[in-house]
Order: structure tokens, then sequence, then C-alpha cells
């Protein structure tokens, strides 16, 4: 990073230099180049990368409509994302956190995955910063699982199923939250977004809908949990426009040379449709100098269950590379086949 900043302040330098060289009524002053970056990029400013790699193929994938889509299934398919985030911190307590982002990852839909093409978005920005024994978290774009203080589960939920698909949804939106977490264990949140809608084009960055107004569409969510040495609980509640509403409840457990446990249990209360379930229970356990994870989930759409798998491994190549594969399965409902998938992702991060 320092020759990094140093080459951005050179062709400065330069630049102030050669005028004053030219005239030999003039002499050349000595020119530091610490002062001049002083100025030029904050200290307390710091950037990281990241890129994900995405390899594999997905046999008899569903469309958003819930049919078989044949044009993809079963297809070699190679996809990426990069992500670009900075955090600047002017008290050393504070910090202005945004990040930047590009992915095409939507016909390998895993955790990791962004969409939207080849052009980059702003996926966050957000300022947060203390309040006694609170933290303040405030921003135009922030999703509504950013301030979650509740441990719910340490599943290791990194690759296709997701142990809180309804009460942790995270909707992007503009709004506040606070958050305490105690020396004794116990935690809580509250936060309140006004969603952004169709891509920023309405909702609460359109001033036709506003935020928090009855034109537009507001989430809160609310959280409490505790966390011991090798154990926890937590519950996440989560209001959509006082029209659906969802609650999480989970509990995690690490036992000494076993795998760590997880068991998550997720309702939507649908006021335009029958509510809808997800119970994950999840496994980490170290294997070699990587990761086994492991999960089964069954959950209830609007009144149809299906069960679903999921099995990877996460190897670390080095601090700032690691590879991980595995495979999924998904039950569907009728006389569609099974949705069966084999991926492996790259990570890098520096």
């Amino acid at each position: 990073m320092k020759l990094f900043q140093q080459l951005l302040i050179a062709p400065a330098a330069l630049g102030l230099v050669a005028p004053l060289a030219a005239n030999a009524d003039i002499a050349t002053p000595s020119v530091e180049i610490e002062e001049i970056n002083a100025g030029a990029f904050a200290s307390a400013t710091k950037m990281t990368c990241k890129s994900v790699f995405t390899t594999g193929f997905i046999k008899d994938p569903l469309n958003a409509a819930g049919n078989a889509n044949v044009t993809t299934a079963g297809k070699l398919t190679s996809e990426y994302n990069y992500t670009i985030g900075i955090k600047s911190s002017f008290t050393g307590s504070d910090m202005l956190t945004a990040s930047i982002e590009a992915g095409n990852q939507d016909d390998l839909v895993m955790d990791s995955s962004i969409t939207g093409g080849n052009g980059l978005s702003v996926a966050s920005l957000y300022y947060s910063f203390p309040v006694g024994d609170f933290s303040v978290t405030a921003g135009p774009i922030i999703q509504q699982d950013t301030v979650i203080s509740a441990t719910t589960s340490i599943y290791d939920d990194g690759f296709r199923l997701g142990s809180s698909p309804y009460s942790a949804e995270g909707q992007d939106g503009a709004g506040a939250a606070i958050e305490y977490q105690g020396e004794n264990g116990w935690n809580g949140s509250f936060s309140l977004i006004g969603e952004h809608l169709n891509t920023f084009t309405t909702g609460a960055a359109n001033a036709q809908q506003g935020l928090f107004t009855e034109e537009g569409t507001d989430t809160w969510t609310a959280s409490i949990g505790y966390d011991a040495d090798n154990y926890g609980v937590g519950v996440i509640y989560k209001d959509d426009d006082n029209v659906d509403t969802s609650v999480a409840v989970g509990a995690y457990f690490r036992p000494d040379s076993m795998p760590e446990i997880s068991v998550v249990f997720d309702q939507l209360r649908d006021a335009d449709a029958t509510d809808s379930s997800n119970l994950l229970v999840g496994l980490n356990y170290p294997l070699g100098d990587g990761n086994l994870h492991g999960a089964f989930q069954a959950e209830d759409n609007t009144g149809t269950t299906t069960n679903n798998w999921e099995l990877y491994y996460n190897y670390p190549i080095n601090d700032g590379v690691a590879v991980q594969g595995g495979f999924f399965v998904e039950e569907n409902a009728g006389n569609l086949d099974n949705t069966q998938g084999v991926v492996v992702e790259t990570f890098f991060s520096f």
C-alpha cells in the first residue's frame, strides 16, 4: 500500500518540481512525499478486493416460475463476481463502509452469487459510529441483514442452502439501525429501512414514494440473542410493511472434538398466500487443512414440502486464495426431477 501511495503522488510531485527547475534563478525545492501523501490518501482508509470464479453444472434447475429450465439444464458453466470494499475511519471508532460490485452469476446461483452483468454498481454505503454502549448505523444503501446482532446459526452456509431465507432476506434500502453487544453475552438490534424497489427507480430513492411513507415499502427487523463460549441462541423478527412477517429461532453448539451443529427454524407468515417455513440443520467439521460442511433443509414453500441436501469442502491454498467444491440435491414437487448440482468455487481476497 505504501508503494501504491507513492506511485499516486510521484507524478504530482514531479509536475511541481519540473517548472521550478527550469528557472535557473529559483532553487529547486526538496519535495517531501510524506507531506503530500498525508492529504492525498487517508491512512485510516482500507481497501480490500475479492473475486469468485464459479464453475460447474446444475441438472434440472427451475426457473423463476418454478418450471424446468431446459436452456441451462446440465450444461457446464463458468461465471464470476468482483467486489471492492472500502472502509474509512475518521475518529478511530467510527466507520464509513462502501462496496462496489459486478458479476454475472445468474445461472450458477450460489450464496456468493452477484448478478447484474459487467457494469460496476454501488452495493452498499453506510456509516457506523458508537453512542455509549450502542452502535448506530445509517446510510442510503444498507441491507436488511447488515445489522442483526443475534446469531441463530454458525453453519457456514456459503454454498447453496440458507439458514434464514425469510427473516434475514437482505433487502436493499435506506435507513438506520442500532445494535448492542453486552460483555455478559447478551445482544440485541433493531433496524428500519425503506426498501429500494425496481433497481432504485422506485421506493426510498424516489421522491414519489419516499422513505417511511404509505407509498413506500418499509421493513423493520428486531433481534435478540445470547452467546456463550461454546453455545448460543438467537431470535430474529422481521415485519415487511405491516403485511408479511417472519420469525427465525436458532441455536448452535460447539462440542469438543465433534462437528459444530446449528439448528434454525424460519417461518414466513404471508398475508397474500399460504405460510412458508424453513428448517435447516447444519454441521461444520475441520478436516485436514480445510473444513467440511454439510446441511439438511426441510422447506415448506406455500404448502409444498421438499427436502434438500448439500455437502462441500473448503480448502485454503494460501492467505489470499481458497477453493471449495461440493454438490447439492434439491427435491422438486410434482413430476419434476430433482435439481442436482456440482460446483467448484475459487475465492480470491487481497
